[in-house]
């Protein structure tokens, strides 16, 4: 055996081992060899693709301009890299199109100019780069809620312990007064007034670790899930005399169970506080399956609001303007908005004042069970 004979094996085998796609193609852009990762990427058998054009295995977008741009590396036959700064797709046997970067070099022979194409799957990169992305831009928006929260929680903090403190000199005043009448109120407002503030530090505890808190993710029972939320509330559905109707089919979905309860809760307890007053409150749970997602809805028949405010709803301490003063922090929908975005969920809301409101979630599904 020659020793180029031996160098030659050697390449082979180093060529068949290589975890890229290998090609090498004929000027006159028919395949003159594939290595077996190349068999393995696209789906053909290399006695499949040898004496075929190597315009097959381009996305059919492609196909009729692929013959020129041949013509143009012939033209000027360089070492170069093609797909990186912008995506190039390639076609798989059964259709399929994934991204890819190749490496073309020229390789001449004693009969002609050929091409050397190595071809790298960029699936799982895209994949990561996509994922990376995401990640970087749920910071950037839990870190701009952050900072709204901050600013506006340092707010209303301020309004029950300037309360307390104004209620403290009051007091003061009327132990020296010795006035009972005087002192039983100072302290009633005393009382009120730390409640509200133990209640608001709460909400924002909830609130900051909906944004930077763990989750535990697993898979849940949509009915299921439901039925637990809303026993939560049995005494505030009871206490507004709240008609309540449930249409969940079955479903499941990945979600951490705590704060799924919490999304919900806060949504129908939300319905429940702003009902036409002198009315019950009037609620409707349901939801449908479509094309892999589960389509939720609160919807009520409450007092409702102007609808250019649901861009803002979901803001800490953003409330719609009314003559009535409703209980609560204001820091209950943004809860509900961090725990979708955590998720990755959709929720919008729309709304008319006398008309109610609706709120509706997207959650991928899991699987649809049979009914």
């Amino acid at each position: 055996m020659s020793a180029e004979t031996v160098e030659y094996d050697r390449y082979r085998v180093m060529v068949e081992a290589s975890p890229a796609a290998i090609l090498i193609v004929g000027s006159d852009g028919l395949v003159r060899y594939a290595n077996r990762e190349t068999e393995h990427m696209f789906g053909y058998a290399r006695e499949e693709l040898i004496g075929r054009s190597v315009d097959l295995l381009t996305p059919a977008v492609v196909q009729r301009r692929h013959a020129a741009y041949r013509r143009l590396f012939y033209a000027d036959p360089s070492r170069r890299l093609m797909g990186v700064g912008r995506e190039i797709k390639a076609r798989r046997r059964d259709g399929g199109e994934f991204p890819v970067e190749i490496g073309l070099a020229p390789l001449a022979t004693a009969r002609e100019l050929m091409v050397t194409a190595t071809i790298l799957d960029m699936s799982r990169r895209r994949e990561v780069e996509r994922a990376l992305t995401a990640s970087v831009a749920e910071l950037e928006r839990a870190n701009e809620r952050l900072g709204q929260f901050a600013y506006v929680a340092s707010l209303d903090l301020q309004q029950p312990l300037t309360e307390i403190a104004a209620q403290s000199t009051r007091l003061d005043a009327a132990m020296a007064a010795g006035c009972c009448e005087e002192i039983a109120q100072a302290s009633a407002h005393m009382r009120c007034a730390a409640v509200r503030g133990r209640k608001l530090v709460g909400d924002l505890l909830i609130y900051a670790r909906t944004i930077y808190g763990d989750q535990q993710l697993e898979a849940l029972d949509l009915r299921e899930e439901v039925q637990f939320s809303l026993a939560a509330l049995a005494q505030s559905i009871e206490a507004g005399a709240t008609r309540l109707e449930v249409d969940i089919p079955a479903a499941a979905f990945v979600g951490d169970r705590a704060q799924f309860a919490c999304l919900m809760q806060n949504i129908v307890a939300n319905a429940v506080k702003y009902r036409k007053p002198g009315r019950p409150a009037e609620v409707t749970i349901a939801a449908t399956l479509e094309q892999g997602a589960i389509r939720l809805s609160i919807v009520d028949k409450g007092v409702g609001f102007e609808q250019d405010f649901a861009q803002r709803i979901f803001e800490p301490f953003s409330r719609p303007e009314s003559d009535v003063e409703y209980a609560g922090t204001g820091i209950e929908l943004a809860i509900c908005k961090s725990i979708a975005d955590r998720h990755g969920w959709e929720i919008e809301v729309e709304s008319q004042p006398g008309d109610g409101t609706a709120f509706r979630l997207a959650i991928p599904a899991l699987f649809a069970p049979s009914m």
